[in-house]
């Protein structure tokens, strides 16, 4: 505990300077108290520039010949804006920037333009009305350290300013010119200027790194990465506004509140502050406080004085889809003599999230009082340049919350995620697992000074449900200590796990009650994979921080956006293609090609490739996430590796790709999060309906039937009354199977109705050879798995041309959204097998995305029709005429009718 009393007492002397808990963007301001300082910057390189802060920061001074950008922002994001390097996302553009190097490194190339310090400089004008006021310069993000000078004089020092997940405050009242010209200049200092040779880590610096997901950006992502601002306060600033709270389980009927606050004396005198907080629907709180000279203190507005906090039927807040996303206001303002001094607002929601382990010692979750599977993914940086736009934000999070994914892990060599991102995972009702770090730093002061500032900012959050420590390794008990007594101290009431996840099963309770992946399930697992439970070490039982299903290929627009033309009709055999996969190279997915040559036979070139990936990815992506389902609570939950890509990938884990187009994995997840589901277990061939809402269903019918690649109905149709409980399942019947025992390749169609309403409907290609899998092996450098037997799928070769009938019609939505409403039908003989319905751009022809979609990859029997439904934000659809065509493995679209 003797660490744990210095790093309080180091962070207590950085209080002095008004670093960590004076944390900037902790609640907003009114727009006439912040000057966001977000457009007319320049930049350029000390190497080009060596002149001093001092100098630079002088009105007037010279910058003829820097780059103009905006803030936040890298500096290679800015050097690519102004046309100095060309698209590093294209084709092996990436490797032509000096200073690039392969795979993860950690120490920056003596010879990189990037080991520069690099200068950022604005210029602005204060309000005349801020004169008198105390005027602070936040910075919510820099990257690595900075040194920053106002007006020719230097405010901070680069010691002080350091590490990437930090928000740093400063005092600048005394260095403005109220009526005249002001500049600010920021000299960031890279990470990686130290000696990392012998180094056996991942991570040395509190910054961010890519792990194996994808190249690492040349400058290590230095820059001003989050937004810079000046605020004006009166005497009396407030900080870090908190709405703790209690839910009564399981009635929802009551619930407590607990409101805080840091109020922080900004004068060398005594000053009385009247502290009033307003809770929409609940009540306004007063209390008087004197805060000595100086003083920051968190103040309590608490039940046991309060009698309004004690909340009767409470609006409670659930992940999406068991209930609303119930989110209360919280104002906090302080005045003095009578003048409003700060005033701070956060949204909170009133749940109650717990977890444990269950008497197997794996991990579950609790939602208000009622067991929660969680099926989601994991949570990567959503741009490598940093590029962190709020439209990307919002796509992602749509689409996770569309296809029925209820929580995303933020990975620990990711960035400590935005407040954009916590968000939105709110009000769409996604809860969140942040991991703390990728891995143990030398400097484990900093490293807690970074988690202090990143836990005081997003514990308000509703959507955020637990934390892991580090990533596929433990915490050092240092580090350990010092996150269990953060969580504790500032009362976050999330649990917390040290270890992301075990490899070995047997060491579950000591990492905390989870697995991580496999060898074989990052580079390939069949759809029916996860239903072998027996071999218990990575299948649908107990909790997965990572597994999934291996390569996940992106969508054909991407490609060719990505990849030079004459490197498409090479998948996965060029430089291009391999760099557009992982850092280990094409090579990595070696499995995940050779089971598609073993189970539909050899790629004919790149449109036969893409058909045979896509439905490779759908059908284990559906199959993963259905035996969670099928085995729950015995799997209690699993959150894939991963969901999203920081830049273009052909192929890697993503279910949507870097252009926020959603990949055939994506469609088949999305089938099988349905609420009320119906499901094959591949195992046992049975049929089974999952439901995971909170009410019973009864009277549904559920139907299956087989239908051969010609189109004919191979076997009876099998039907049977159902019922299933609150989050249950029901074990229907065994699925028919075609008569013919020769018969190799084959379609199972599943029906669930309440009456003539179709509940829930899916189709599954199935093999007289089932998918087993076996074991795996490492020879000669190459990774191979050994299946017991591979299901054949080679007769969807031969499926013989299918007409599909597509029109559509475009709506313009209130809130500005295009809505496409589109009908296929198949007139034809044969079934026209992964319909794939896009939404395209009107002048350039190209996917557009995001694309929610209701259902997409279907299977159309002979005279079959679907009507489909897709939305298209605003932004999207821009103001192009949005059209829909279709894609297929054996569809040839024709006018609809």
């Amino acid at each position: 505990m003797v660490f744990c009393r210095k790093l309080r007492m180091a962070l207590c002397g950085m209080l002095a300077v008004w670093v960590a808990l004076a944390g900037a963007a902790s609640g907003g301001h009114a727009s006439e108290e912040a000057l966001e300082l977000d457009t007319g910057w320049q930049m350029q390189s000390s190497a080009v520039a060596p002149a001093d802060g001092a100098t630079l920061s002088q009105p007037g001074a010279g910058t003829t010949g820097w780059y103009p950008t905006r803030v936040p922002k890298t500096v290679l994001a800015t050097l690519v804006d102004n046309g100095v390097y060309p698209d590093p996302y294209y084709g092996v553009n990436l490797k032509r920037i000096p200073g690039y190097q392969d795979g993860l490194w950690l120490e920056m190339p003596k010879d990189s333009p990037f080991r520069a310090s690099w200068w950022w400089r604005r210029t602005f004008s204060v309000p005349e009305s801020w004169r008198g006021r105390h005027v602070f310069l936040q910075l919510d993000g820099i990257n690595y350290q900075a040194n920053i000078w106002l007006n020719g004089e230097k405010i901070a020092d680069a010691e002080t300013v350091k590490g990437m997940f930090r928000r740093f405050e400063f005092p600048v009242r005394d260095k403005l010119r109220f009526g005249g010209e002001n500049a600010l200049v920021i000299e960031t200092i890279p990470p990686g200027l130290l000696d990392a040779s012998g180094a056996r880590t991942k991570q040395l610096e509190a910054t961010t790194g890519w792990d194996d997901h994808n190249p690492q950006p040349p400058d290590l992502n230095t820059g001003i990465w989050q937004p810079v601002r000046l605020v004006a306060d009166g005497p009396v600033s407030l900080r870090h506004p908190y709405a703790e709270t209690s839910l009564e389980t399981p009635s929802l009927d009551r619930a407590s509140v607990t409101v805080s606050v840091f109020a922080r004396n900004n004068t060398d005198a005594p000053v009385e502050a009247a502290l009033t907080a307003r809770i929409a629907d609940i009540g306004t709180l007063r209390q008087t406080v004197t805060l000595a000279p100086g003083e920051t203190r968190e103040v309590f507005f608490r039940p046991e004085t309060y009698p309004e906090l004690e909340v009767r039927h409470p609006r409670v807040w659930w992940p999406a889809p068991l209930g609303p996303q119930e989110l209360y206001q919280l104002e906090v303002s302080a005045e003095t003599a009578g003048t409003v001094s700060d005033t701070r607002r956060i949204r909170f929601g009133i749940r109650e999230i717990t977890s444990a382990l269950n008497e197997d010692n794996w991990r579950y979750f609790t939602v208000n009082g009622r067991r929660v599977l969680i099926r989601g993914g994991a949570w990567m940086t959503s741009d490598m340049l940093l590029n962190l736009d709020r439209t990307r934000y919002e796509a992602l999070i749509r689409y996770a919350r569309e296809a029925g994914l209820n929580m995303l892990r933020s990975e620990g060599f990711s960035i400590r995620e935005t407040d954009t991102f916590y968000d939105l995972c709110d009000e769409l009702g996604i809860m969140v697992t942040q991991q703390i770090f990728g891995r143990s730093i030398p400097d484990e002061a900093l490293a807690v000074a970074c988690v202090e500032d990143m836990m005081l900012r997003i514990r308000h959050h509703a959507s955020l449900a637990h934390f892991l420590g580090h990533d596929e390794t433990f915490p050092t008990e240092t580090l350990d200590r010092a996150y269990r007594d953060l969580i504790a101290r500032y009362r976050l009431n999330r649990s917390y796990q040290p270890h992301s996840g075990t490899f070995t099963i047997s060491t579950r309770k000591k990492t905390g009650g989870t697995r991580t992946g496999t060898r074989e399930l990052w580079t390939y697992a069949s759809p029916s994979h996860y239903y072998w439970v027996e071999r218990k070490a990575d299948v649908a039982w107990g909790f997965a921080q990572s597994g999934g299903i291996g390569g996940i290929l992106a969508a054909r627009d991407t490609l060719r956006q990505i990849l030079p033309a004459e490197d498409l009709e090479r998948p996965m055999a060029t430089e291009a293609w391999s760099f557009h996969t992982v850092t280990q190279g094409a090579e990595y997915f070696s499995a995940v090609l050779k089971a598609m040559e073993q189970s539909y036979g050899p790629a004919n070139g790149f449109d036969d490739f893409c058909r045979k990936l896509y439905a490779m990815n759908y059908a284990s992506a559906r199959g993963m996430f259905e035996a969670y389902g099928w085995n729950k609570y015995e799997a209690t939950g699993i959150t894939t590796w991963k969901y999203d890509a920081a830049w273009p990938a052909a192929m890697t884990w993503h279910y949507v790709d870097w252009y926020l187009r959603a990949t055939a994995a994506y469609y088949g997840a999305k089938k099988a999060c349905e609420p009320l589901h119906i499901q094959y277990a591949y195992h046992d061939g049975t049929v089974w309906v999952v439901n995971c809402l909170s009410r019973e269903f009864s009277g549904l019918t559920a139907r299956a039937w087989c239908v051969g690649l010609d189109g004919r109905e191979l076997s009876d149709r099998v039907e049977a009354a159902v019922s299933v409980s609150a989050d249950g399942k029901t074990r229907v019947f065994a699925a028919p199977a075609p008569a013919d025992p020769q018969l190799k390749t084959w379609l199972l169609c599943l029906e669930l109705r309440d009456g003539e309403q179709l509940v829930s409907e899916n189709r599954y290609w199935l093999s007289s050879v089932p998918d087993i899998p076996g074991r795996d092996r490492e020879r000669d450098g190459i990774f191979e798995t050994l299946p017991k037997s591979v299901a054949d799928y080679r007769a969807l070769a031969s499926l013989p041309t299918a007409p599909v009938q597509l029109s559509w019609q475009r709506s313009t939505e209130p809130d500005g959204s295009v809505r496409l409403r589109s009908r296929v039908a198949n007139p034809g003989d044969v079934p026209a097998f992964m319909v794939w319905l896009k939404a395209r751009a009107g002048e350039t022809g190209m996917e557009i995305g995001p694309a929610f979609w209701e259902d997409n990859c279907l299977i159309l029997l002979p005279g079959e029709s679907r009507e489909l439904s897709c939305v298209l934000p605003s932004w999207a659809a821009g103001k192009d005429e949005a059209a829909v065509t279709l894609e297929g493995w054996n569809a040839a679209p024709v006018p609809g009718q």
